[in-house]
């Protein structure tokens, strides 16, 4: 019997593969291995193109994620509804680079909460939603920075619950 060797892929859901790809692409820095939009789509599998009209069709994006594969798959509809602080997408990151990166998302204009705690001392926190409303995180081991807040993200800052 074989196990787990590990994450072959994640997928999200995003309304937009545009505004996906310069998110996180521009804002977060992953690599883009793979764009199945229309075009390439009905290249490489014209014999399901029926399914290019469905609310949640085969349209996506694939994009490196440190040895793991994040695909964003067009769907017509967006997310709905506070989403609670779980689950969601945690990025591994330096301690170093938790500062510039979050600055860097910050100035796509999405609101951040924290940095706060939630693990052991050391662990580092900053929870936003990308555009589409997907919860999502940098987590940095080995933080060295002030006092933080601890506990889990303020929904409310992240306009994902109203008050």
């Amino acid at each position: 019997m074989t196990g787990i060797r590990g994450i072959s892929h994640l997928t999200l859901p995003v309304t937009d593969l545009e505004l996906a790809e310069r998110f996180y692409i521009g804002a977060l820095g992953l690599a883009l291995e793979r764009r199945f939009d229309r075009e390439t789509f009905l290249r490489l599998r014209p014999d399901r193109a029926a399914e290019l009209d469905v609310d949640d069709g085969p349209l996506h994006l694939q994009l490196g994620c440190g040895g793991v594969q994040l695909d964003l798959f067009l769907q017509r509809e967006p997310l709905r509804g506070p989403l609670p602080p779980h689950p969601h997408l945690a990025f591994d990151v330096s301690p170093d680079d938790l500062g510039p990166l979050a600055a860097r998302v910050g100035a796509f204009g999405v609101p951040l909460d924290g940095p706060r705690r939630l693990g052991p001392p050391g662990h580092a926190s900053i929870y936003f939603t990308d555009p589409f409303g997907n919860l999502l995180e940098l987590a940095a081991m080995g933080y060295e920075g002030g006092e933080l807040a601890v506990g889990p993200p303020d929904l409310v800052v992240l306009g994902r619950l109203r008050q």
